[in-house]
């Protein structure tokens, strides 16, 4: 549904005109010209080109690495995925629809308490907080970093538990984007304050976190 919307927003957007002034103007042919040639003719002419080529040999990497080390992990232990029976066995993770996780874990609430490093309301407050800036994401950037982010933000919730949400978020760099470009918005005083409350919030993360690295534990730095 996500690809489909984006491609009915590119659709309506390919001018700044109205897609009935687009059709008046240029005929229906023409728009379907110009939703059709990204999408065909541009891909055909990007595989003439070696960089894209080389590109693709880039991202064979991925696949590659992930061969080798569970072929790796065949020969030290005997089973090709040690690492998912280690994460299920060993850290009580599997793959789980995330939303009867996320409606359980926001009906038991987890008691503050000196032992417990599970952070709660900061897991909570960082997927409420980055979950809707899937809309401007989609809205101001490319779909495929509005894909990714939605991606990078449900993986993390279909491990059957919320532990170490804040660290997993974190590298989900199309929120520090759309940030950016949130903050360049405004006045030059708008901008500035913008800028003292990100770099300000971000900075207290930055120390807590280095804090609780420290003290050995993950779940947060």
């Amino acid at each position: 549904l996500i690809v489909v919307g984006w491609e009915y927003l590119q659709y309506m957007t390919l001018s700044p005109q109205p897609v009935a002034s687009q059709i008046r103007l240029g005929g229906q042919d023409s728009l379907i010209e110009q939703w059709l040639r990204p999408r065909l003719v541009n891909f055909w002419l990007a595989l003439l080109r070696w960089h894209t080529w080389l590109d693709f040999v880039c991202l064979a990497f991925i696949p590659c690495g992930l061969a080798l080390f569970s072929i790796y992990a065949k020969w030290k232990v005997g089973a090709f995925t040690a690492f998912s029976i280690s994460e299920k066995y060993g850290w009580q993770r599997e793959f789980t629809n995330p939303l009867p996780v996320l409606i359980n874990y926001i009906q038991h609430p987890q008691v503050v308490g000196p032992y417990n490093w599970d952070f709660y309301s900061l897991n909570l407050i960082m997927i409420c907080a980055f979950f809707p800036l899937l809309i401007p994401i989609f809205r101001k950037l490319p779909g495929t970093y509005g894909i990714l982010t939605l991606v990078f933000l449900v993986i993390p919730l279909t491990s059957g538990r919320l532990t170490s949400i804040p660290r997993y978020y974190l590298v989900v760099f199309p929120v520090y984007m759309i940030l950016a470009w949130w903050s360049c918005k405004g006045s030059q005083q708008q901008q500035e304050r913008k800028h003292t409350f990100i770099v300000t919030s971000f900075a207290i993360l930055l120390s807590l976190g280095m804090v609780m690295f420290t003290l050995g534990v993950y779940s947060l730095a």
